[in-house]
């Protein structure tokens, strides 16, 4: 399990917060890492796509075994 430390420092006789994520660093993340993941990962998914239904003339995808 992770424990928190809530160590509080003193800078100049003060007690300051301690680190914590912002919503700054959440869409930095969303930003910078999740959102390229995705785009590569849609583009793979349509080039399959149109591989399987052009190339090789075959189905693709889930749906194609309910249809």
């Amino acid at each position: 399990m992770i424990k928190r430390h809530d160590n509080a420092e003193e800078v100049m006789g003060q007690r300051i917060a301690p680190p914590r994520i912002t919503f700054g660093a959440v869409g930095a993340v969303l930003k910078y890492i999740a959102l390229p993941v995705f785009l590569i990962l849609a583009l793979l998914d349509i080039g399959f796509y149109f591989f399987f239904q052009h190339v090789l003339e075959r189905c693709y995808g889930v749906l194609c075994y309910f249809s």
